[in-house]
């Protein structure tokens, strides 16, 4: 029986919690598609395993909270996380994002976030030196949003 290098555990561990986030993603994502695409929703559930007040409920967020079915940093960030893509395609991937940036609702009381805010609150899913070159290549697009 051969045992793993420490980094090696470390890393697959690191990936469980970014592979289950990614599964919810696509899940709402697959039940989304289906249910535009006209299919009921107990077919639904037979399909993914689940049953049908479940894909009532992902139904409902998707309708209720459409951006959570579009590509997302965060998204990009799990996938390296949980080893699907490797840095490279991560870094080329945020560097060249159509960052959106957050805003107040008309009242002023609530703070709407955009897409940045996702590479503000990434945690460990993005290593100081990533988020310190993401912050320098995204730096005239942030000031022209006047988001510094």
């Amino acid at each position: 029986m051969s045992i793993a290098y420490e980094p090696e555990i470390e890393r697959r561990l690191r990936a469980v919690p970014a592979r289950n986030e990614l599964a919810k993603i696509l899940k709402l994502r697959a039940v989304h598609d289906a249910v535009q695409a006209g299919w009921t929703q107990r077919r639904i559930a037979d399909e993914i395993g689940v049953e049908q007040p479940e894909v009532s409920r992902l139904a409902k967020t998707a309708r209720l909270t459409p951006h959570v079915c579009e590509r997302s940093p965060r998204e990009v960030m799990l996938e390296h996380a949980a080893g699907i893509i490797d840095h490279a395609a991560m870094i080329g991937e945020l560097e060249n994002w159509n960052y959106t940036f957050g805003t107040t609702d008309p009242t002023g009381e609530t703070y709407l976030p955009g897409t940045w805010d996702q590479i503000e609150r990434a945690g460990d899913l993005l290593s100081d030196e990533d988020y310190q070159h993401l912050l320098k290549i995204t730096a005239a697009r942030r000031n022209a949003a006047g988001h510094a």
